[in-house]
């Protein structure tokens, strides 16, 4: 029988550990979320440092994203553990090697600045250099402080169950990132974002995030107030690069044409290809729509998807899709007005950031009672 002043003195520490491990958890779950959130923006994000660390490496787009996945996943699951007590040895010993890296990589980031953004919370927080440096210090300090003293911690998951926590979470990931790639982020946190009013936000200067939007036309006129201030509907097709634009479904784009032109709706390409790719996506694809030109960053952060789909009524971004949805005959049965593809999205509980942590935290929750049931048994 086990010392009652032992316990009682050993209880403080006990609640101090398991406190640390849950929060570094926590911060780890919310990182890896926002990540598996917007996988394309965690590619793009691996690119950018690339280029900016020098590294004169090419590889294709397939691989980047499948290692922006893979980033994403690791840090989501190793949070569950953490914030679960689950497999806490191997686990807080992983992360204090991956922070012990990181932490000098980002002192460096913070000194030379080569990327102004880390990128390690996604479009959800911007953090500056020195202070993602900062909370790297701080997130090493108590996973350090929980590996030491790792005995102590009082995990949430049965050790019998573990697996099932592994099998749960990693299941939920994968769905979850895949989903985000096929159809767009479940939240979009960027400034293009469905409601988002472009004639205010690009023209008039009121969002600092569309300074680099601007579309021009062959002879590289500015266009942009001509294209914003269309009254009524405008489709976009928007490729950032007509090159490796995947053709699947252009017969649907080819019929949002045909559609544009029964109830009198502008439709344009926009993309930051040269005339070149235009010439041939135009041969290849029998694409009666003509192109527009613009940068290819403000294109790659207004949709997650090469080619993309987006719709705008008088200025205000109503819709878009990926070219896996894009909308049919059966969805497009009418005028835009009087259609669901016509108006701005209802609001979906599940596609907010409490929807997406309860996606995760409720098998979570029903693990860790599993658990408590177990150890009463046992």
């Amino acid at each position: 029988m086990r010392d009652k002043g032992n316990i009682k003195r050993s209880l403080p520490a006990r609640i101090s550990v398991s406190f640390c491990r849950v929060l570094v958890g926590v911060v780890f779950m919310f990182s890896g979320t926002v990540k598996a959130v917007d996988p394309v923006g965690t590619q793009i994000k691996l690119t950018d440092y690339m280029g900016a660390l020098g590294m004169n490496i090419t590889l294709p787009d397939s691989t980047l994203l499948i290692m922006a996945c893979i980033l994403a996943g690791m840090e989501l699951l190793l949070g569950i553990y953490m914030t679960m007590g689950a497999y806490i040895r191997g686990t807080s010993l992983l992360l204090s090697l991956f922070l012990l890296v990181m932490t000098p990589f980002t002192l460096y980031l913070a000194l030379a600045n080569p990327v102004e953004d880390c990128g390690c919370f996604g479009d959800a927080v911007k953090l500056s250099n020195w202070q993602t440096f900062w909370k790297n210090v701080f997130l090493l300090a108590l996973t350090l402080y929980v590996f030491i003293r790792r005995r102590l911690s009082v995990p949430f998951a049965h050790e019998k169950i573990q697996w099932v926590l592994t099998l749960v979470s990693m299941i939920l990931i994968i769905k979850f990132m895949v989903s985000n790639i096929k159809y767009l982020p479940a939240i979009d946190f960027r400034p293009y974002k469905t409601g988002t009013d472009l004639r205010r936000g690009v023209l008039q200067g009121e969002n600092p995030g569309m300074a680099d939007f601007f579309i021009m036309d062959s002879n590289l006129d500015d266009v942009t107030p001509d294209i914003l201030n269309e009254p009524g509907y405008t489709f976009l097709v928007v490729s950032p690069h007509l090159e490796s634009a995947n053709e699947r479904n252009i017969d649907l784009i080819d019929d949002i044409y045909d559609y544009c032109r029964r109830w009198g709706y502008g439709m344009y390409g926009l993309t930051s290809s040269g005339s070149g790719a235009v010439h041939e996506w135009t041969e290849n694809t029998g694409a009666e729509y003509g192109f527009l030109h613009c940068d290819e960053i403000p294109l790659e952060t207004m949709v997650r998807s090469n080619p993309g789909l987006v719709l705008l009524h008088d200025g205000v971004l109503v819709n878009k899709w990926s070219y896996l949805n894009i909308p049919d005959e059966t969805r497009l049965s009418g005028p835009l007005d009087v259609i669901e593809a016509g108006k701005v999205p209802a609001p979906d509980p599940m596609r907010t950031p409490l929807g997406i942590a309860l996606l995760f935290l409720l098998p979570m929750l029903i693990i860790g009672l599993i658990s408590l049931v177990k150890s009463k048994i046992l």
